[in-house]
């Protein structure tokens, strides 16, 4: 028979070795934490349109790398920072660096690009008016009321003639930094889809390009659009965004480079009405970006 104390000995052997036998039968995570293939969690993306041709293709090109991922719509621009920024999702693909800036210096959150997709022209629609000369002046023009999307819209109207800009005026403008005895028109702030709604009883909008394909806009009607592929322009590069601590998860760096795949390109491309301008940005491009921005917002 084996002694008591020789029973205890091996019963604590076995432990051991059970022990040392699931340590050594996991999975190593990936850098900046287990990658997602690995926890079996899905790579959730926030999005502004999910149901436009540009995320079917997305959806099947990470399903053909087995990439997880789901796709979460969202109809405004509110909630898709938070949401990454506590974990309710993966990441986020709807804003440009500038709204990203504003995001984390307003929330002290540490969102980071980790790919580009487009810049898009930001345009000035109207039901009512076919040039820009035809809008009388006192007319009222509906803007997006988000920081930053409302001051590129001022910039937009400041570069038609449309609104004076005091001198001095930063990258940021509201409001406050408009001359109104020099300025044509006045602005009407409203949630960013309302712009379109609100084309037929005002003189006319500018419209975020989330909402133009949906709204049957065609970007050729436009009066005046900013230039997309002007140095000015690098605030505004659209860019799929994660928290800083996941920017060197394998899986999320193998979903970033699928916006820069032909077929994804093309999608995009039709949904904007051939607007778009492509950008190549590496990570750290884009990263610089970000942090020359945020230092103009003081």
């Amino acid at each position: 028979m084996t002694s008591l104390k020789g029973l205890k000995a091996l019963i604590i052997a076995l432990v051991l070795a059970l022990s040392v036998t699931a340590c050594s039968s996991g999975t190593a995570a990936s850098p900046g934490g287990a990658s997602t293939a690995e926890s079996g969690k899905p790579i959730t993306i926030g999005v502004v349109g999910a149901s436009q041709d540009q995320w079917t293709v997305f959806k099947k090109l990470a399903d053909a790398q087995g990439l997880n991922v789901q796709l979460q719509n969202f109809t405004d621009y509110t909630t898709e920072n938070p949401a990454v920024s506590n974990g309710s999702l993966t990441a986020n693909q709807f804003q440009h660096i500038l709204y990203l800036a504003q995001y984390n210096k307003d929330n002290k959150a540490d969102l980071v690009p980790l790919a580009a997709t487009a810049i898009y022209p930001l345009a000035l629609y109207s039901k009512k008016y076919t040039k820009i000369e035809d809008i009388p002046a006192g007319a009222q023009i509906a803007v997006p009321n988000d920081e930053t999307n409302k001051s590129r819209a001022l910039h937009v109207l400041a570069e038609a003639k449309l609104v004076t800009l005091k001198a001095g005026t930063g990258v940021i403008a509201g409001e406050e930094n408009i001359d109104t005895a020099a300025s044509k028109v006045t602005v009407a702030p409203m949630d960013a889809q309302q712009t379109v709604t609100a084309l037929p009883s005002i003189a006319g909008a500018v419209v975020n390009n989330d909402f133009v394909a949906d709204a049957g806009l065609d970007p050729k009607t436009a009066l005046f659009a900013d230039d997309a592929a002007s140095e000015a322009a690098q605030p505004y590069i659209n860019v799929f965004v994660v928290r800083k601590a996941d920017a060197q998860n394998a899986d999320l760096q193998k979903v970033a480079k699928l916006f820069s795949e032909k077929e994804f390109r093309d999608a995009l491309s039709k949904d904007s009405g051939n607007s778009a301008v492509f950008v190549e940005k590496t990570p750290e491009e884009l990263q610089k970006i970000l942090a020359d921005v945020t230092a103009q917002l003081g």
